[in-house]
């Protein structure tokens, strides 16, 4: 609780005690975040606007960095020319990525964002070949990144993969549950199990990566 006080822009020395100075810190976090009563204590309500405050510090600095330095990751679909562009995707659970003229299979591969590790494939609802990717470099590092709707996987579980290898193909027909052949692509929050994300939770954190990474020309 002290850690995140400090987080969300009100210094606490973070030695495990509720003394008299993290009374204060609550307090004036209370004020700020316009809770009544100023109690200085850390009830239910208190607690949750804490936490949700300090994921979203969290959430901020990623996206700051991840602005700032995309030179570890790569668009995550080959080749570019078979996809629609950044206005035709939709963001929900995820981002989806449509292809054109429905391609699938071996004409759109699924490449690694980045380099990492596969520690999983098939997902509910993304069909069981969705590979999840742990990112192990990088502002991302420790986070996952799923591939929703992939058939079939091209690399075991386990894989350790690089910047842009093959990992999965688009799956053709229905695959989870899809209307069309597609990806939908998103990353888990911070400190959270690798899949998946709640509805909208991280999906615009990945629709600023992709959507600069994604180069038509390539």
């Amino acid at each position: 609780m002290q850690t995140w006080l400090t987080r969300v822009g009100i210094l606490t020395q973070a030695d495990g005690s509720f003394g008299p100075a993290t009374k204060r810190s609550v307090r004036r976090f209370q004020a700020a975040a316009r809770l009544a009563p100023l109690t200085g204590t850390v009830g239910s309500l208190t607690a949750k606007t804490l936490a949700l405050g300090a994921a979203g510090h969290d959430n901020r600095v990623d996206q700051r960095r991840s602005r700032h330095d995309l030179r570890w990751m790569t668009f995550p679909l080959r080749p570019v020319t078979r996809m629609l562009p950044p206005s035709d995707w939709t963001l929900d659970q995820g981002v989806d990525i449509g292809t054109v003229n429905m391609a699938c299979g071996p004409d759109v591969v699924e490449v690694a964002v980045t380099a990492g590790t596969i520690v999983q494939e098939g997902a509910d609802g993304f069909g069981p070949d969705a590979p999840v990717l742990k990112v192990s470099g990088g502002p991302l590092a420790g986070r996952y990144i799923y591939y929703g709707h992939a058939k079939p996987a091209l690399v075991p579980v386990g894989a350790h993969v690089v910047a842009g290898q093959p990992i999965a193909e688009v799956g053709c027909g229905r695959v989870g549950i899809s209307d069309a052949p597609h990806l939908e692509i998103d990353i888990s929050a911070p400190g959270r199990p690798p899949c998946c994300p709640a509805m909208t939770q991280t999906s615009g954190q990945i629709h600023q990566i992709v959507r600069r990474l994604y180069q038509p020309a390539s």
